[in-house]
């Protein structure tokens, strides 16, 4: 009888022990949830300022290459102006 006694005073303070360490567990459990949000949090805040110079730089591009092609139209407008005054007699 007196082993039956011990193991379910064993039994109680494993199980009461397990049930201290559960909070603990939980509280960890949602200080790494936090700190998982936290840092997709971050993550989302540094593409979307990577994204942000990207589309600048895209820009800044498109307005060079747009002006780029003017002055290439200008050069070739030029030169078929002066091909066709060489022409003439």
């Amino acid at each position: 009888m007196r082993i039956s006694i011990a193991a379910v005073v064993l039994v109680a303070a494993l199980l009461g022990l397990g049930a201290c360490t559960q909070g603990q567990s939980d509280t960890d459990a949602r200080r790494a949830g936090y700190d998982a949000h936290n840092a997709a949090r971050e993550a989302g805040k540094a593409a979307y300022k990577a994204a942000e110079k990207t589309k600048e730089a895209a820009g800044k591009a498109a307005r060079e290459l747009h002006e780029a092609g003017q002055q290439a139209h200008e050069g070739w407008q030029e030169a078929k102006h002066e091909d066709q005054a060489k022409k003439k007699p």
